[in-house]
């Protein structure tokens, strides 16, 4: 038998196993770093499939990694996702990832003797709050590998989708408290220099390259309105399309905020209340490899889309990365919604993603039959930067 035919083989034979799997995480809806049932329930399944299993995987109590491996060859990393929103649960699609990676692997595993490599399932978790790969990428999880892949439930299929990179930071303003209305030169007035940064920032938002964003919001700015206040903090998320441009926005964004404490008297201190997430470095060869996959099996759709932001990309200035949006629905459906939560689990958006797993398996199947496929996306990858 073919290695493409008992690939298909197999994941038809585990497609009920992976609905099971996708009902047992949308009933069971976990957000970001609590996702232990979900969790476990994937584990138990992958050993079950005769994969080796770590747990706790460097430290993050609800990440894993699970590997089968046959001689020498490609090492090709499926990235699972399993996280809910909260209140309105598998909105986003974690539950259909999480099924198609574990999918893939399984299907994929089941020729991995006849050609050598290495399968293997990344438990990636709190992908919603950009915790779960930002903190394995930077403990060095995916040294060594030679390609990560993973789908992403959409509305539409869009090979590359526009992830711009995304960071957060709060800065703190410290002043002097003092009554405002007999001794207000006694004050230092830590609202004012929150005022002028936050003008500050509106202003250079004009200056700014198209794509770029800034937006924030008033965490602190004094508690009466006859104290001057002694300490205010502004928060803001930037997010811009070029990594490189991103680094130099915050820049900008802090020598406002040097500014503003400098014109008021106030000392600034920041620190970032979520991490960056990096814009998506999209490979060209795994695009190809997907797309004529894709094609082969009657989906031929590639509708650009945005995709806004999301930890894959940090993964992917790691290692060459493949994240497509993949159409789910029989009519248009938008993420975080509850429509898309229920919209996921009918029979049509089930039978999608097992096609889904088959997709990823049988383009991991083409790097592993051709090394000189994975060595074009690394020279790919190195030429980008």
């Amino acid at each position: 038998m073919e290695r493409k035919q008992k690939i298909n083989c197999e994941i038809d034979s585990i497609s009920d196993d992976l609905k099971a799997m996708a009902r047992y995480l949308y009933e069971n809806p976990e957000t970001a770093m609590t996702e232990r049932k979900g969790c476990a329930y994937i584990v138990a399944y992958l050993r079950k499939q005769g994969f080796q299993v770590e747990e706790n995987y460097l430290g993050m109590e609800t990440a894993f990694k699970a590997i089968k491996r046959s001689g020498k060859g490609p090492r090709l990393a499926f990235l699972a996702e399993y996280d809910a929103l909260p209140e309105i649960g598998h909105a986003c699609g974690h539950h259909m990832i999480a099924a198609m990676s574990c999918g893939a692997a399984v299907g994929l595993a089941e020729v991995l003797d006849t050609l050598g490599g290495e399968v293997a399932v990344f438990g990636t978790p709190a992908e919603e709050t950009g915790e779960g790969k930002v903190f394995l990428t930077e403990r060095g999880a995916f040294c060594g590998y030679d390609l990560a892949l993973m789908l992403h439930p959409a509305s539409v299929t869009t090979l590359c989708p526009k992830l711009i990179g995304i960071g957060g930071i709060d800065f703190h303003f410290t002043g002097k408290a003092a009554h405002a209305g007999s001794a207000p030169f006694d004050g230092i007035n830590a609202l004012d220099a929150v005022v002028l940064f936050y003008v500050g920032v509106s202003t250079l938002r004009q200056q700014l390259k198209d794509g770029t964003r800034i937006h924030g919001i008033v965490l602190k700015g004094g508690s009466a309105a006859n104290v001057i206040p002694d300490q205010g903090t502004l928060r803001l998320e930037i997010r811009s399309e070029e990594q490189t441009y991103f680094d130099e926005v915050v820049q900008k964004v802090i020598l406002c905020a040097k500014g503003a404490a400098t014109a008021t008297g106030c000392e600034l201190s920041y620190d970032w209340f979520e991490p960056v997430c990096k814009g998506m470095k999209h490979n060209g060869v795994l695009r190809d490899v997907v797309k004529a996959v894709m094609a082969e099996l009657g989906d031929c759709e590639d509708i650009p889309e945005d995709g806004g932001s999301s930890d894959v990309g940090n993964v992917s200035w790691e290692l060459p990365t493949l994240e497509p949006q993949y159409r789910i629905f029989e009519k248009p459906c938008m993420a975080h919604n509850i429509a898309f939560a229920k919209n996921s689990m009918l029979p049509y958006g089930m039978e999608r993603m097992v096609k889904g797993a088959r997709i990823l398996a049988l383009t991991g199947l083409r790097f592993l039959e051709d090394s000189a496929l994975v060595e074009a996306a690394w020279e790919e990858f190195r030429r980008k930067g």
